[in-house]
């Protein structure tokens, strides 16, 4: 990629300021998209939100692409074409912040059971921060050339939105991108924007499993053979992948946090039970071990059980590793210190906080959403043509 010459960041940092939207209107819009989370597939209303304001900013909008998902494009002369991504959707689990705002919605999921739903990974502030930097990029668009491009994906935490964007000719409804742009809210100090070079998302694999046993009542189990226990014994020998067959100097986690079902009452052993089983790591090789251990204690346990059928495994979503280009990175990294002069820190975990997917989670508004939108803003313009 070819460097750009460049407007200083003292420049930046005026002209973002002179222009800088609103942070009440987009908190209340963060307020608005907490308060209404909806579940993957079922996006509707967010993505009504989302894209009438992009239409409002004067964005050419299309809407439904891949299910939910909302592409924004703004073409501001000859250039670099960035795109800049957030997500649409919300977990299924109750909200547990006691804030003012807290998510009351329960919805319908693909499984056919009402669950509660909250955003509890960030995607709230995401679209109030891409929303926000498309509103200051469109403000201040006098200093740069080239297009902008804003896709919001529904379907992201079941891992199929993307996907289906693409499948559904996303790259045939938008200019090709000379880069692509995200940034993801973590437990850190309020207001942080971190950057990392090469890997920093890994390999995900998430299997689908039914063990097989033999149905009777509970008075009777020497007549039955139960799969709640056969399941039980499985996720508790997967806790031995990463301590014993995995070497301490790899990252690698094997985890059962879906709901496991089996049965319908508690005089019943039942003929099957299902759980999910997480595989996750940064090596490839390292990955294939674990996901072939991990299939290999799943029948291990159902032919020691005596299950009458061999166990059902699928892989219900496959993920390869994000990695970060290392010149772009390091040109944001150059930027963000230029910007932010005195101010940028290195590291700012606080590991006390709760993590994504707890139902505590809940970004502090301010400064977060400020450096929301000043990072994807920043980290445009580092690639844009600039004009004098």
């Amino acid at each position: 990629m070819e460097a750009k010459a460049s407007l200083s960041f003292d420049k930046w940092r005026d002209i973002f300021e002179e222009s800088f939207p609103d942070l009440e209107k987009y908190s209340t819009l963060y307020k608005d998209l907490h308060q209404h989370p909806e579940l993957p597939c079922q996006e509707s209303r967010t993505a009504s939100v989302v894209a009438g304001h992009l239409e409002s900013l004067g964005y050419h909008v299309q809407r439904n692409v891949g299910g939910h998902g909302v592409i924004g494009i703004l073409r501001n002369g000859d250039g670099t074409a960035v795109l800049l991504r957030s997500e649409l959707d919300a977990l299924p689990m109750k909200e547990n912040t006691e804030l003012p705002y807290a998510s009351k919605v329960k919805q319908v999921d693909a499984d056919g059971c009402t669950k509660w739903v909250m955003h509890g990974c960030g995607h709230d502030m995401h679209m109030a921060s891409l929303l926000g930097a498309a509103d200051l990029l469109r403000k201040v668009r006098d200093a740069w050339s080239g297009t902008l491009i804003c896709v919001f994906q529904p379907n992201e935490e079941r891992l199929f939105g993307a996907k289906a964007m693409i499948d559904d000719g996303l790259f045939d409804k938008i200019p090709m991108p000379d880069i692509v742009l995200g940034q993801h809210a973590v437990p850190t100090k309020a207001g942080t924007i971190g950057t990392r070079p090469g890997r920093v998302l890994g390999f995900l694999d998430s299997l689908s499993v039914r063990v097989y046993g033999k149905g009777t009542h509970s008075s009777t189990p020497e007549l039955g053979i139960d799969p709640i226990l056969m399941g039980s014994c499985i996720i508790s020998r997967l806790q031995m992948v990463v301590a014993r067959e995995i070497d301490f100097k790899e990252p690698c986690v094997v985890t059962c946090g879906t709901t496991f079902h089996g049965g319908t009452d508690a005089s019943i052993i039942p003929e099957y039970a299902d759980f999910k089983v997480d595989i996750r790591s940064f090596n490839k090789d390292i990955q294939l071990t674990a996901v072939n251990a991990v299939k290999r204690i799943i029948e291990g346990e159902c032919q020691a059980a005596n299950s009458p059928r061999s166990p059902r495994i699928v892989t219900a979503a496959s993920c390869p590793p994000i990695d970060n280009d290392n010149e772009a990175t390091a040109r944001f990294t150059e930027a963000l210190h230029s910007f932010y002069g005195d101010k940028a820190e290195k590291d700012g975990t606080i590991r006390d906080l709760p993590f994504n997917h707890n139902p505590r989670f809940a970004p502090e508004i301010e400064p977060s959403l400020r450096a929301g939108i000043e990072g994807l803003a920043i980290a445009s313009v580092v690639f844009f043509e600039r004009r004098a």
